[in-house]
């Protein structure tokens, strides 16, 4: 069966939910500002970000919002500096043939026909305390890590999974054995993750890190930009993360690659 394929495009709920109202905003002006490096929106993002989660804490936003409008809205950022870095479109894919399931659908990918070469994931985690949610215990929300673990999993088969179906259909007798992570760092397509987690102290931050360090080892780069509230102000601030897994150091590794593709 042929591939489904679509270019990329901020997603219904972004562009019509009024609680998205920030995000939709921001990524406006990231079209018009045409960054092709994760610094040249890190201070927009964060302050997206704390918006969209106070209109989540006020219940300006509900929980499709959360659950679909803030990893559409990450997706897209993600792609579109990596669109202006390389020159390269990138395009949503599904019903792409793995080896044990049938099909799977990537978040960002290129070419938008034939094999994958290059395959993005995303993901956003954690949020703020509402009013909707009186069985949270902790004033400072949901912690983000606690949304990782299931995430991370699922993106590593998707990995595991799309790699070894490329080994079958390239017919080189090159699938899995031995060494597995050895074997997934020399087979296509490339496969990578970005998450952006709202951490609610050192110990969340320290799981978050733990947990993106185990997808890192499944994929071939991992990126994580991790932030929480500052204390006394109405803002987000970054925390710091091993240089590894620096958002901006890893997109800038998916950009080279993807330039060396024709």
């Amino acid at each position: 069966m042929s591939p489904v394929f679509s270019s990329r495009k901020t997603s219904r709920r972004v562009d019509a939910s009024p609680g998205c109202a920030p995000l939709r905003r921001m990524y406006s002006e990231a079209l018009t500002a045409g960054p092709s490096r994760w610094d040249e929106v890190s201070s927009e993002f964060l302050r997206a970000m704390w918006e969209f989660d106070e209109n989540v804490r006020l219940g300006h936003a509900n929980q499709g919002d959360i659950q679909n409008g803030k990893g559409d809205f990450f997706t897209d950022l993600i792609a579109l500096v990596l669109e202006n870095c390389s020159s390269h479109a990138l395009y949503a894919r599904g019903k792409v043939p793995g080896l044990i399931f049938p099909f799977h659908a990537l978040d960002a990918t290129y070419p938008p026909k034939g094999d994958v070469e290059v395959m993005i994931e995303t993901k956003a985690a954690g949020a703020p305390k509402t009013g909707r949610n009186p069985s949270q215990k902790r004033a400072e929300g949901r912690p983000g890590s606690a949304d990782l673990d299931k995430r991370v999993k699922e993106a590593g088969l998707k990995t595991i999974d799309l790699k070894a179906e490329w080994a079958r259909r390239a017919g080189h007798g090159e699938g899995p054995a031995g060494d597995l992570l050895t074997w997934l760092r020399k087979s296509k397509p490339l496969s990578f993750m970005f998450m952006a987690v709202r951490v609610v102290d050192d110990a969340d931050l320290r799981r978050t890190v733990d947990q993106t360090n185990a997808a890192n080892q499944m994929m071939d780069g991992v990126g994580l930009v991790a932030y929480s509230p500052e204390p006394g102000k109405k803002k987000y601030v970054l925390r710091k993360v091993p240089r590894h897994l620096e958002l901006d150091a890893v997109l800038t590794r998916v950009c080279t690659a993807l330039k060396n593709l024709t």
